[in-house]
């Protein structure tokens, strides 16, 4: 089974963040906030550490998935440690087989009606440490709003705007990319009109002036006008609900049926166009990675500390409002238009023939997959369907008759469950 390789190279997916709750101000607004709690997330309830739960990961089941039939699904209740009917809602765990690719699903979101989650992937090195899945295993606090939902995204997932927990202190910091937004993504033209806006747009904060998360600050230009800088902070701070906004007219908007070009939930950012599109005014709208500024990343792709702890907000604006030098669309093709995921299915890394997919690696020499091996592995938490109880899981293996083929003949992931009180 070989995957379908995505166009271009990206970088995974970082673990979203839902932070809530006040954080110490410090100087710099870049990243703003002193030490937050555990590895990604919310407290849950203002900071402070709950009382140790009992709660833990009491039995254990291994799922073989078999049926490996392109255009399939397969789905697995860790409740009742048994495949589910994909067509019903108690499933947990969706083995989604897509002719060359795998993808993996949780019931919540976009992918079912669940109150599913996901947090993860996790380095098994320290997701094995965790022995209760709601609560971190150094400070004991709680850890459930982790835990996302599957979701459409795009360019913002492929390309993030931030990197986080560089120095151990769980904040997100900044990278102030520019990223052009078309109105039409049908269309190769990438410049802007009446008819057919195209904007170009920075994040460059993501803290309040008292240092609290989920404050994202947009500032962006009309590329018709790229002296006209606007600049906005949006409250994303509600883990539930969507802020939507105009860049036309710089409103923001609850309503998923008011006229908008792109949404923000904590860290996630999503456009109005292809799986995002919601509501009565569904639009076409596409995203490009036009400039990463210099100095944030080396040659190989690694970010520089130095420079993202210390506020570029200033220095970066000529990477947005100088655009003769922007990177373009060389079709309407290379709009970027958002899509279906989930934390569990994270960009790959690597370069061909080796492929690291997360789960497993993909040799492109013998067109085999491999479940990584545990001390390289990774896996994830995920909540089921009925909100309750959760998993740990993590690939063991991946069969094939012998080694010459290229056709798996099934997938065994081990899991730990941690049943409902």
């Amino acid at each position: 089974m070989t995957p379908i390789l995505p166009a271009v190279h990206t970088k995974p997916t970082k673990l979203a963040l839902l932070f809530s709750g006040s954080i110490l101000a410090l100087s710099m607004t870049g990243c703003g906030g002193g030490s937050d709690d555990s590895s990604s997330g919310n407290t849950g309830n203002g900071g402070t550490t709950p009382p140790v739960s009992s709660a833990s990961f009491s039995e254990t089941a291994t799922w073989q998935v078999t049926n490996l039939a392109p255009d399939t699904a397969t789905c697995y209740d860790f409740d009742a440690k048994a495949e589910s009917s994909c067509a019903e809602d108690k499933w947990d765990i969706k083995f989604d087989n897509q002719a060359r690719s795998v993808k993996l699903w949780s019931n919540s979101g976009d992918s079912g009606a669940g109150k599913g989650g996901v947090f993860g992937l996790i380095d098994w090195s320290d997701l094995s440490r965790y022995s209760n899945a709601t609560q971190d295993p150094d400070t004991s606090r709680d850890i459930t709003m982790h835990y996302n939902e599957d979701h459409s995204g795009g360019i913002f997932d492929a390309q993030p705007w931030f990197e986080y927990n560089l120095k151990d202190n769980h904040q997100l910091y900044p990278n102030n990319r520019v990223y052009l937004v078309t109105t039409d993504n049908s269309s190769a033209m990438t410049d802007s009109s009446v008819q057919q806006p195209i904007y170009a747009m920075q994040i460059t904060n993501y803290y309040n002036n008292a240092g609290t998360s989920g404050y994202p600050t947009l500032r962006w230009i009309d590329t018709a006008l790229p002296n006209k800088v606007q600049t906005q902070t949006i409250d994303a701070s509600n883990n539930d609900n969507w802020v939507y906004f105009d860049l036309t007219t710089g409103q923001s908007s609850a309503d998923k049926n008011s006229t908008w070009h792109i949404g923000f939930k904590r860290n996630s950012v999503i456009l109005n166009g292809g799986d995002s599109a919601i509501g009565t005014n569904k639009g076409k709208v596409g995203g490009f990675l036009s400039k990463t500024p210099i100095g944030y990343y080396d040659d190989k792709g690694e970010p520089i500390v130095s420079k993202f702890i210390t506020d570029g907000s200033a220095a970066t604006l000529t990477d947005l409002t100088n655009t003769a030098v922007y990177d373009k669309p060389m079709s309407a093709r290379s709009w970027v238009i958002d899509s279906k995921g989930s934390d569990l299915n994270p960009a790959y890394t690597g370069n061909f023939p080796n492929l690291d997919f997360g789960w497993y690696t993909y040799n492109g020499m013998t067109h085999q997959l491999n479940a990584k091996a545990v001390d390289s592995a990774q896996g994830a938490l995920i909540r089921s369907a009925e909100g309750n109880s959760y998993a740990r899981v993590r690939l063991d293996k991946i069969n094939y008759p012998d080694s010459s083929t290229t056709t798996a003949t099934s997938w065994e992931f081990k899991i730990d469950i941690q049943p409902a009180p």
